[in-house]
């Protein structure tokens, strides 16, 4: 059955072992917030390259479990974003946010209110165009590099965001390439479901029109390291022609 998620699937695109470490280790001095993001804005391809991206198309498959779900994602700047799964080749369920309001569900089902909690989290992924530490600066969200850590055999910087509305996570660059490896947050994976912290694992990235985004996303229980799920992009391609259109309320939303 398919269920919404607490954290849209075009999160996980943004651009492991179990059980990894987070101990501090006192190295090379912290670098400030602004400073440490622009070194991140530059390993994926700098400024001018990724502003000249306006859109972005992307196919993939959600691997939830042993449930294979295909996934099509459709993103615009500056917030408009569509999220379309399927099951068995039919399409069971969409989420979509127009740039001022959200709406989600299976065809001719769809809730055109969802809740708080799931609105916020479909308007900060449209928001995030191209991931939560470079969109910072335009959200207002606020941003602290907290230190240097160790996660297994690689060191990080952890960097906490807290948008405006309260909502917080924790960001994970790499100390040497300045890529996003890691991110935390407090959350459900489904409604009705407990909270925990939910650790996303990103890698394999490959360049698209010049800048670098991670080609696989791994979710799982912080505290267990059991596997949640896996997003896999078999295919990204930016600056496709997307209308209005293609963002805008299904007819009973309207």
């Amino acid at each position: 059955m398919i269920r919404n998620r607490s954290l849209p699937v075009a999160a996980l695109i943004l651009c492991a072992a179990c059980g990894v470490t987070s101990a501090r280790t006192p190295q090379a001095p912290i670098p400030d917030a602004a400073r440490l993001i622009e070194r991140h804005v530059v390993a994926v391809g700098g400024r001018e390259r990724l502003e000249a991206i306006h859109s972005l198309q992307i196919i993939g498959i959600l691997n939830e479990r042993g449930t294979l779900h295909p996934m099509f994602i459709d993103r615009r700047r500056p917030n408009l974003l569509r999220v379309r799964m399927l099951h068995g080749g039919e399409l069971v369920f969409t989420e979509g946010y127009t740039g001022s309001r959200s709406w989600e569900g299976s065809p001719e089902k769809e809730d055109c209110t969802p809740g708080l909690a799931a609105t916020a989290a479909t308007r900060h992924a449209a928001e995030q165009f191209d991931d939560p530490l470079i969109a910072a600066r335009q959200t207002g969200a606020a941003v602290h590099v907290i230190g240097r850590e160790q996660l297994g055999e690689r060191s990080a910087y952890r960097v906490d965001v807290t948008e405006a509305d309260g909502t917080a996570g924790s960001f994970y660059l790499d100390a040497e390439t300045a890529l996003l490896v890691r991110a935390r947050s407090r959350r459900a994976l489904h409604p009705n479901q407990a909270e925990r912290v939910i650790e996303v694992v990103y890698d394999d990235y490959r360049p698209v029109s010049g800048v670098l985004y991670a080609f696989r996303a791994l979710e799982r229980d912080q505290a267990t390291g059991e596997p949640l799920t896996v997003m896999r992009v078999d295919w990204m391609e930016a600056n496709v022609p997307l209308t209005d259109s293609a963002f805008a309320p299904p007819p009973r939303c309207r």
